[in-house]
């Protein structure tokens, strides 16, 4: 019975960590890429400097993040469902932190997405302060602020709901593994970003987002291994 009533579940995760797998890919490596090799945004030197180079497909890190976000909080409350009863709490605090991630993360996309291109089409010197608190081609802007503890919040949620993995087979005790590595991974760089506003642009912060990706990718993609395996198992 209980098969049959976890199997919708299953369906769910999978097709959320798909999502959140295709949502790395495309606001990480292939979105930057993009923007990179069309209409790169130069090294942070002040609001008016980004508004002479700004261009509209900036923004498609951050729309292509949406599926980042949308999916890694649709999976974790997947997950929620498939905890057996001692691991409900755990897995329903880790929703509650999936939504906070999701609201904050949520937030800071809309702002640049949204509010700072109106910013910029606007083009008036009372808006230079705004794109410069606002904007994340600033170090210190409050959008990287968002984005940071954002993430970190997104990493004790998968702290908190690595165990409802740990049965899947040997795939999900590995994705188990990396949702932990996840947490204090995602809470150190929202401490250094408290700690040392800016860093996140600096080689260090540049490496620390290119290994957090590849974390991301693979620890995504052994979820999707492990419940595929797992529900083929049962059908046997």
């Amino acid at each position: 019975m209980r098969d049959a009533t976890t199997r919708p579940a299953v369906g769910s995760a999978v097709g959320a960590a798909v999502v959140t797998l295709a949502g790395i890919v495309l606001s990480g490596p292939v979105s930057l890429a993009l923007v990179a090799a069309l209409h790169p945004q130069p090294a942070w030197s002040g609001p008016d400097a980004f508004v002479r180079a700004y261009h509209p497909i900036q923004t498609l890190p951050y729309f292509t993040g949406f599926l980042l976000v949308g999916g890694s909080l649709y999976m974790i409350a997947a997950l929620q469902t498939l905890a057996g009863e001692a691991l409900r709490a755990r897995a329903t605090a880790a929703l509650g932190f999936a939504a906070a991630f999701a609201a904050l993360i949520f937030f800071n996309y809309v702002v640049q997405t949204t509010f700072v291109p109106a910013l910029v089409a606007h083009r008036a010197p009372e808006s230079a302060p705004l794109i410069a608190a606002l904007s994340l081609s600033n170090p210190r802007a409050l959008g990287w602020a968002l984005e940071m503890w954002g993430y970190g919040v997104l990493g004790v949620a998968t702290w908190l709901v690595a165990p409802v993995l740990a049965d899947h087979g040997r795939a999900g005790r590995a994705a188990a593994a990396l949702f932990v590595a996840n947490g204090p991974v995602s809470i150190v760089g929202a401490l250094l970003t408290a700690l040392r506003p800016g860093w996140v642009m600096t080689p260090a912060g540049l490496a620390m987002f290119a290994g957090w990706n590849l974390l991301m990718i693979v620890m995504v993609a052994l979820v999707i291994a492990a419940l595929v395996s797992g529900r083929r198992a049962a059908r046997r």
